[in-house]
């Protein structure tokens, strides 16, 4: 079991995936077949089921991971101290997007 286990690690970080994820690549999580090819079956496999909601969402979701990798999120907090006049947008948007994925999904 060990050896299927380390087989799949090693598998993974030759993707490298999570080091992708980790730095917030988007550019480089497109051109991995490793994701497209899942990513694209699921939204073709979406759009044949007609589940726009579910569209939606992953496409917020996308989005909110995209934007907390950003300059902007980086500009938050300096010095081991948050910085009020660009933490209160990131709340109010992340709230309003918690709304709308709620609202989709008991829609």
């Amino acid at each position: 079991m060990a050896d299927v286990w380390q087989w799949f690690v090693g598998l993974l970080q030759a993707t490298e995936l999570p080091q992708q994820i980790q730095d917030h690549n988007i550019e480089a999580l497109i051109h991995n077949m490793w994701v497209m090819v899942p990513f694209g079956l699921f939204i073709l496999w979406r759009i044949y089921r007609k589940d726009w909601r579910g569209i939606a969402i992953v496409f917020i979701i996308i989005g909110l991971w995209w934007f907390s990798g950003s300059e902007y999120m980086d500009g938050t907090v300096v010095n081991g101290k948050p910085v009020l006049a660009k933490l209160v947008p990131v709340i109010g948007v992340f709230i309003a997007l918690v709304a709308i994925i709620a609202y989709l999904l008991f829609l």
